[in-house]
């Protein structure tokens, strides 16, 4: 018996050259063609290092921003951090190198000479609020004034936060 023929009213199928592509038919042919399939990408899985990568990552891309004059949570975070583990900052003139890399450290040496400052003048007479505001001149548009007379109120509020956190480290690190 012969192979079955196709019947004489359908046109002959065009012949395809086999190809490392997909196969593509002729679009006469009414088919549609199936994409390929999209692959499969790895899906990161959570891990405790996630946060410090982001943390990275977000620091890594402002690097070459220039950093603004304001201290941050993070760096006082990374202060405190670095006077828990025992690093002391004892020296009298501020590293720009070192203050490049820790931007609360011109805050931390500003509130650490007042307070060594406080701590070596003689009292011989009994602390008064009056006299200590007197004897102090005022730090608005010093370079190291915590605030400015026209502040957000917000503002106000994280500075001398940040300010309260320096001071218990600076005491901390003396005691």
């Amino acid at each position: 018996m012969s192979p079955p023929q196709p019947p004489p009213s359908a046109p002959p199928l065009p012949q395809l050259e086999p190809s490392d592509h997909s196969p593509q038919l002729p679009a006469s042919t009414g088919l549609m063609l199936v994409p390929p399939p999209v692959p499969l990408y790895k899906h990161p899985s959570w891990s405790p290092d996630i946060f410090r990568d982001e943390a990275w990552l977000r620091r890594k891309g402002n690097s070459k921003k220039r950093r603004s004059k304001s201290v941050t949570d993070e760096d006082l975070d990374e202060l405190k951090a670095c006077i828990e583990l025992g690093f002391g900052f004892d020296s009298p003139e501020v590293d720009p190198r070192l203050s490049d890399t820790f931007p609360a450290l011109g805050l931390y040496y500003a509130v650490n000479k007042s307070y060594n400052d406080a701590i070596s003048k003689p009292s011989t007479s009994p602390p008064s609020v009056v006299s200590d505001c007197d004897s102090i001149p005022s730090p608005i548009g010093s370079p190291h004034a915590i605030v400015g007379p026209g502040d957000n109120p917000r503002t106000v509020k994280t500075r001398l936060r940040q300010w309260a956190q320096v001071v218990a480290c600076s005491v901390r690190q003396n005691s």
